[in-house]
């Protein structure tokens, strides 16, 4: 028999308690009156079987000195089996945790308590808990309904945020701006937008402006019919009439020419196109959702993205943060991606240490990196304990000394100043053929002149 299955009171809920030290005593007793149903765990084989046997929603860990990192070791292996636990913890000897711990509660806990412990507010705490864990659960059921294979993750109040505002634009036909860093998802947020909206039954295109020579931009969107020109030996349907009845996903629009601007907003007010060579208006219904890890506004005034366009497709704006603003997403992120690419019967971890390296290091390649890691590490790693060396995480506690930096960093510019300098002069101010000489993108050209302050 297992002995999780023991007599409960009608209408409770069910409490893991995690108190690996066996040193919080009273809590079924305690809690009992409001309607918690506690099942203790002291080791981390019996809160797997717990696990097993209840659907928890909210947690509790009892934290002492000496076995903090075993506790939250023991809390990565149970998020992996039931993901939607909500954890709070009871900390005993708090003056005894070390500083670095206390800070990384945040990332793993929604509240904590001290001894004495005040048992209304805890039942408030928890109360709170089990309710957002309900709530977690119906949004994530929601993006199954809405053919979201993998839902936007993350319970910070900025991915949070983003979901919401996600579910808003959804409902409107108008075109969207997604901004952000490269790595944050802008693509996963498109793809929620055309699957919550109604236009989820029809196709949903993606086409990278960056990716493409600048020469076939417009015959890529727009078409082309046989014989427009050298090398066309057949029609082409381009991707905006593809994606009739659904929607197109442009990313990097930033990267678009200033020509192929001025036909994509003339489309965006019309609704029609014609193909390159041919004579036809052709009535599109699509929606478009554009994307750009560059500032668009700034474009705007170095004259690089028309003004007019850029408020045409800033009606509806959403911006997906960089990983930096919302690290207390990183363990359920770790955890999601550990249980994506481990082998069947074979599952892997972090350990602790792993983990505060992961919650120090700035990832400036964002969801993207975090979940290329972790896919690698496994790949890699002799043991299924992943550590920091098998992430490829390196984090120095060295200080360098401030104006040696500074220096090398004003050393970096002069370089890179004297370089761009020569180029222009040697192209006669010519920025297309400058930039072509030093094999980079206009885009580029213009972010390093705008770094070393040069004035054109």
């Amino acid at each position: 028999m297992n002995k999780f299955k023991n007599k409960r009171p009608i209408a409770c809920r069910e409490l893991l308690v995690l108190d690996l030290a066996g040193e919080f005593f009273g809590y079924d007793k305690e809690l009992k009156p409001f309607r918690w149903h506690c099942i203790v765990a002291d080791t981390l084989s019996c809160a797997k079987k717990a696990a097993q046997a209840y659907n928890f929603q909210v947690a509790v860990a009892v934290i002492s000195k000496g076995i903090q990192h075993q506790v939250l070791s023991c809390i990565n292996e149970l998020n992996q089996r039931q993901q939607n636990i909500i954890w709070v913890a009871v900390l005993i000897d708090i003056d005894a945790v070390d500083v670095k711990f206390t800070s990384r509660l945040p990332y793993y806990f929604t509240d904590y308590h001290h001894l004495p412990v005040d048992w209304n507010h805890l039942n408030q705490t928890l109360g709170h808990a089990y309710g957002m864990a309900l709530l977690k659960q119906k949004e994530q059921k929601g993006c199954t309904e809405f053919g979201q294979k993998t839902p936007l993750l993350g319970d910070s109040r900025s991915i949070n945020n983003l979901r919401s505002n996600i579910t808003k634009v959804a409902t409107s036909d108008e075109a969207v701006l997604i901004s952000g860093e490269t790595g944050t998802g802008k693509g996963l947020c498109a793809h929620l937008i055309h699957n919550q909206s109604r236009r989820k039954i029809g196709p949903f295109i993606t086409i990278n402006c960056g990716a493409l020579p600048q020469s076939l931009i417009h015959s890529e969107l727009f078409g082309h019919e046989k014989g427009a020109f050298t090398g066309a030996d057949k029609q082409y349907i381009g991707h905006i009439e593809r994606a009739n009845k659904g929607t197109l996903f442009l990313d990097e629009i930033g990267d678009l020419t200033l020509e192929s601007q001025v036909n994509l907003l003339q489309f965006l007010e019309e609704h029609i196109i014609e193909r390159l060579g041919g004579s036809r208006n052709i009535a599109i219904d699509c929606r478009i959702i554009f994307a750009s890890h560059v500032n668009l506004e700034t474009a705007v005034e170095e004259g690089r993205f028309r003004e007019d366009l850029y408020y045409r497709i800033n009606i509806l704006h959403l911006h997906a943060p960089s990983l930096r603003q919302h690290k207390e997403d990183i363990p359920l992120l770790a955890n999601e991606y550990l249980n994506l690419f481990s082998p069947e019967h074979h599952k892997y971890t972090l350990t602790p240490k792993a983990l505060d390296t992961m919650l120090d290091y700035e990832w400036p390649g964002n969801v993207r990196e975090l979940k290329n890691r972790i896919h690698r590490a496994i790949i890699m790693a002799s043991s299924d304990q992943l550590t920091a060396a098998d992430l490829g995480i390196k984090i120095t506690n060295i200080n360098p000394d401030e104006h040696d930096v500074v220096d090398l960093a004003q050393h970096r510019v002069v370089i890179d100043t004297e370089l761009l300098l020569d180029a222009i002069k040697r192209n006669n101010h010519n920025i297309s053929a400058a930039a072509r000489e030093l094999k980079i993108s206009r885009t580029t050209f213009y972010r390093l002149i705008k770094k070393c302050k040069i004035k054109l």
